[in-house]
């Protein structure tokens, strides 16, 4: 492998790493942020900033409806999942040769580009955009 290609696998290891970590930790929270009337121990209400939902996490008190409703759609099984499915691509995708679409420094699509070991193809790279790993970085 190469440094280049080698340092975004390690990268894109290291960030679902840290997503994994940091939903198996959530978990301890259990169905505190469930979306709706039917989450436990919460208190809805208005105030300056809008809707809010109470909730009985410490750390998460006050937060706004819409916050919450986010950490319910993030809850830490869906994160777990995800961060599987990224694995699976990157097993498949990473450090293997093989066949993948890609564009030329044109925007040409080329269906059947190949990829050596050591080669980061797109789908490699678009994992890492996910994770917040810019092209500068690369």
């Amino acid at each position: 492998m190469n440094a280049r290609s080698e340092g975004v696998f390690t990268w894109l290891d290291d960030a679902i790493s840290e997503r994994e970590n940091a939903a198996r930790a959530a978990e301890s929270f259990g169905d505190a942020f469930a979306a709706g009337p039917e989450a436990p121990d919460c208190v809805y209400g208005t105030g300056p900033g809008g809707p809010y939902m109470r909730v009985a996490v410490p750390g998460f008190e006050g937060q706004t409806e819409a916050a919450v409703a986010h950490f319910a759609l993030n809850d830490p099984a869906s994160v777990l999942r995800r961060c599987a499915a990224d694995r699976k691509l990157l097993k498949l995708h990473g450090g293997n040769m093989h066949s993948c679409p890609a564009t030329d420094e044109t925007d040409y699509l080329d269906e059947w580009t190949h990829f050596g070991y050591d080669d980061a193809c797109p789908v490699v790279q678009l994992l890492a955009d996910s994770y917040g790993q810019t092209k500068g970085e690369r």
